[in-house]
């Protein structure tokens, strides 16, 4: 309650406006005042137009009046920041103490559960209920109490899921031995599937040569046979004129392209020479023109250098003329 109250006392951060204001006002007609007795003419310099005297006392009211202004609007910026910062610093300080009372209420609640849920509880037990290994008294402070037929209808599910769990395994085992006996089933026509195959091969690779099928076949055979070789023979008979016939053909083809060839290397040869000629000549001319280009080139060399020195001392007289202006430029700055 107390930090309430101190945060509504200052919960205006422009309380006290009122009071800068009337402050502003009075330090203004402080300055106006002296500002009226510097206005005088009695500080008017000598040989000074009096339109320039007032416009020149105009300006400096003016600036007068805005420098002070701004310090005003400084000084009032200044406060709210500062006021701005304070409220920031207490809810900074609010927020802590609020985070440490959530703590302290949450490790109250621990405490309540734990206090609620771990009770100490005394059981009296006959005599006889009670077996134990050993003479030494187990120590029964994690011990956990739970019913009895809550651990029976635990065991009842677990018994149902257990035979589930057998059931599904019969199921799988099932079903695997199927999916073996069908793979079984597939290699074994597989197998049967290469075996057709290789007979089909065998088959088709079976040597039987044209006269084993004719014979096979054909029911006349030695008579086919015998008109066969008398065609044959008529046959080869044509074909032997038929090469005379192309061989002879041939072979004056072959006697004109001899005659051609003779030419044709009478008129290389004279080819021959006459290049020979015309490459003398060839080098002779290019010796010419090699020596008229390397002048040529020279020229535009001299003429491309004459051209970058005129172009380097006009921008001489560019820079020199840049920095008088600079120079007056920055005379009429100060």
């Amino acid at each position: 309650t107390p930090k309430t109250e101190m945060l509504l006392d200052t919960a205006n951060p422009y309380g006290d406006g009122s009071g800068s204001a009337e402050d502003y006002k009075g330090a203004l007609t402080l300055l106006m005042k002296a500002m009226d007795e510097l206005d005088s003419p009695e500080h008017m310099p000598n040989g000074l137009d009096p339109s320039i005297w007032e416009h020149f006392c105009l300006a400096r009211r003016n600036k007068m009046e805005s420098e002070e202004l701004v310090k005003w609007k400084a000084l009032t910026l200044a406060e709210m920041q500062a006021f701005l910062q304070r409220r920031m610093d207490d809810n900074e300080k609010i927020k802590s103490e609020i985070e440490d009372i959530f703590r302290e209420l949450t490790w109250l609640q621990e405490e309540k559960m734990k206090l609620q849920l771990n009770l100490t509880v005394q059981f009296l037990l006959r005599q006889g209920q009670v077996e134990l290994e050993s003479t030494e008294i187990p120590d029964y402070t994690d011990a956990i109490l739970i019913n009895k037929s809550v651990i029976e209808e635990l065991n009842c599910s677990i018994m149902a899921q257990g035979e589930k769990k057998i059931a599904s395994m019969v199921e799988c085992k099932d079903f695997s031995k199927g999916i073996f006996q069908l793979e079984w089933e597939h290699k074994k026509m597989r197998m049967q599937i290469e075996d057709l195959k290789q007979k089909a091969r065998d088959i088709v690779t079976l040597p039987i040569s044209k006269d084993r099928q004719l014979f096979l076949t054909v029911l006349n055979y030695d008579s086919h046979i015998a008109h066969r070789v008398s065609v044959m023979e008529q046959a080869l008979g044509i074909m032997d004129k038929l090469h005379k016939k192309n061989v002879k053909n041939r072979q004056k083809r072959i006697k004109e392209l001899e005659k051609c060839i003779g030419l044709k290397e009478q008129a290389n040869y004279e080819l021959s020479l006459e290049l020979k000629e015309m490459l003398v000549s060839v080098s002779e001319r290019r010796h010419i023109f090699e020596a008229a280009d390397t002048q040529h080139v020279s020229e535009k060399i001299a003429k491309q250098r004459y051209r970058e020195i005129l172009k380097q001392k006009h921008l001489q007289g560019l820079v020199k003329e840049q920095e008088e202006q600079f120079e007056i430029l920055q005379a009429e700055a100060e």
